[in-house]
């Protein structure tokens, strides 16, 4: 078994925060890390004879601690995980930068590489891609005003109003609804191409879509069958 395999949650921890105070500071004192993690000096000592044994620092109490290759390898790749994670959090999730930073500390230490791969590709196109904007767009909408939905998420039964028409329709576009509108919504066609909906005794289809862009509040749940 490799020492990274062996290491703990929070003995990465411990190297991720040497090798950040080593590059920052030029160098990592004990009491340094211990301000660092928030930790007491007795934990940092234990975790650091730890990190000894397994190769991964060199440790003198009268000196800064230093990182070995191996130390060196697994703090690179703890910290690269950690800035990928964060990126995806602030930049495509839109949280603030502290809960994206906690979140990527809390998951950093259970992302295999392959689905660090995934972060990095997904993240690249809808950053990236033309055809991904319709997607930011979405997104960007979706997070402003959590409380409503598309109305393609609405489930047949369901009682709608129509609250406000996404940027991804187009200014020409023929929209068979406008603001305010009280509406049930029926289902989908069969083919999926639209959604059918009555409004003020009025049944007509509205293309998918217009109704993966229209943002209704949902005003009442369906009753379901026992």
């Amino acid at each position: 078994m490799s020492a990274k395999q062996q290491l703990t949650e929070s003995l990465e921890d411990y190297l991720e925060a040497i090798a950040e105070l080593i590059e920052v500071e030029g160098h990592a004192h004990a009491k340094e890390i211990a301000a660092k993690l928030n930790v007491k000096m007795p934990s940092v000592s234990g975790a650091l004879r730890q990190l000894e044994k397994m190769g991964c620092i060199v440790y003198n109490t009268h000196y800064p601690v230093q990182l070995t290759a191996k130390g060196r390898l697994i703090a690179r790749d703890v910290i690269r995980r950690h800035g990928i994670l964060k990126r995806f959090f602030s930049e495509i999730l839109g949280l603030p930068q502290d809960k994206a930073s906690e979140t990527a500390c809390r998951l950093e230490h259970i992302v295999d590489a392959d689905t660090i791969r995934r972060f990095v590709l997904f993240s690249e196109a809808i950053g990236k891609r033309t055809d991904a904007r319709a997607l930011q767009v979405y997104l960007t909408e979706a997070l402003a005003r959590p409380e409503l939905k598309v109305l393609s998420e609405c489930v047949p039964g369901e009682k709608a109003v129509a609250e406000k028409f996404g940027r991804n329709i187009g200014q020409n576009a023929e929209i068979p609804l406008k603001s305010g509108d009280e509406m049930t919504v029926e289902g989908f066609s069969l083919d999926r191409s639209a959604v059918r909906v009555t409004v003020s005794g009025g049944t007509f289809d509205v293309p998918t879509s217009l109704a993966e862009n229209i943002w209704v509040r949902s005003r009442k749940k369906p009753k379901t069958l026992s």
